[in-house]
């Protein structure tokens, strides 16, 4: 058999052609499947992102509708008291329609807490740094609240320790807050002081507009503002402390108004037994009568106190597949309703003033 020299020389050719083909069809294979695993990818990454904004405006709309709910339910509040024993205090648990999530409403009062703005106003000059008349009621009962704080780094022992390290601190408060710039005594504080500070900056001189501002006084030590943190809140400045709804601790800051120290833990914690069969107090004078029987002490007493609350804090947690929603809005009671005056967009704030738990 004869075979053609010219069929043995194009052979091998016909091979390397061949190799060559499938190589290229095996890159054109990895290609197609390389891309079509990005572009599943991407639609399975537009999905979720669709569906997160989707459960994201659900979320959002849910927290406006539970401000709805509770300024709704607020308008049956009876407004003469308030009292830890209401509805309003109750956490109020929702889920929503074919299990879609849940939504859990809680209110606070905003007035169970010291408002740092009632501090607002001038010391008389004339007086001396622990002349009592020197202060405001509202600043003697913040100066026996700083000395009934516990020191966190020593339990059993107060962090301040006497009327003066109080006053001190008061004082550079008042500057921090009025429009002058003339200081307050030896330990007031103006833009004198805080421009001198390693990171220089100016007093507010005007109220209040958050509890962290209050760390920025001269006097106001990380320590302290971590105590004195959950007893804190910033209202309008005519707002008082609730009776029935305030800390225990507050009851140390009641006291006759020559003294600036605060009322002995024994005093204090009988005072506080001594409520009415109620269960609350109805009006200021059933406090009269409490103190009378508690203390009895004779003499002008300074309890800048109410039975009634203006401002309550709503937290609204709304829990939607993924997406969970935090949201806090203050409420301002209103005639006849209540009305959103603030919100706070920092969750963890919103939190750490109104704890709540929702379960996934």
């Amino acid at each position: 058999m004869c075979v053609s020299l010219k069929s043995l020389k194009n052979k091998p050719r016909r091979h390397s052609q061949a190799g060559a083909v499938l190589i290229m069809v095996l890159l054109i294979v990895a290609l197609v499947a390389g891309l079509s695993i990005k572009f599943a990818g991407d639609y399975e990454f537009g999905l979720a992102r669709a569906e997160a904004r989707w459960y994201g405006a659900q979320a959002r709309a849910y927290l406006f509708s539970g401000e709805g709910a509770a300024i709704k339910f607020l308008a049956t509040d009876d407004p003469a008291s308030d009292y830890l024993d209401e509805l309003w205090a109750q956490p109020v648990p929702i889920t929503l329609p074919d299990g879609a999530g849940q939504v859990l409403l809680q209110m606070v009062d905003a007035n169970s807490k010291f408002n740092l703005n009632s501090l607002v106003g001038t010391l008389d000059p004339a007086k001396g740094a622990l002349e009592a008349n020197r202060y405001t009621i509202p600043q003697r009962m913040f100066m026996r609240l700083l000395q009934s704080l516990p020191n966190p780094n020593e339990p059993g022992t107060p962090l301040l320790n006497s009327p003066d390290q109080a006053a001190a601190i008061v004082e550079a408060i008042v500057d921090w807050t009025d429009p002058d710039s003339n200081p307050s005594g030896a330990n007031g504080a103006e833009n004198d002081y805080y421009l001198s500070q390693p990171d220089p900056y100016q007093a507010a001189n005007m109220p209040f507009r958050s509890v962290d501002e209050l760390q920025m006084v001269r006097g106001v030590t990380p320590d302290l503002m971590r105590v004195l943190r959950p007893y804190i809140t910033v209202l309008e400045p005519n707002e008082r402390l609730n009776i029935n709804t305030m800390a225990p601790i507050f009851y140390r800051t009641v006291n006759l108004s020559s003294e600036l120290t605060p009322l002995s833990e024994s005093q204090a914690e009988t005072l506080r037994k001594e409520v009415p069969s109620a269960g609350h107090y109805v009006n200021m004078s059933d406090f009269d009568t409490a103190w009378t029987k508690a203390v009895g002490t004779a003499g002008a007493i300074d309890k800048d106190l109410t039975v009634k609350t203006n401002f309550f804090w709503l937290t609204t947690v709304v829990q939607i597949g993924d997406q969970r929603r935090v949201g806090c809005s203050l409420l301002q009671r209103g005639n006849p309703l209540f009305q959103v005056v603030r919100r706070e967009e920092d969750a963890s704030k919103c939190m750490a003033s109104s704890p709540v738990v929702i379960s996934k």
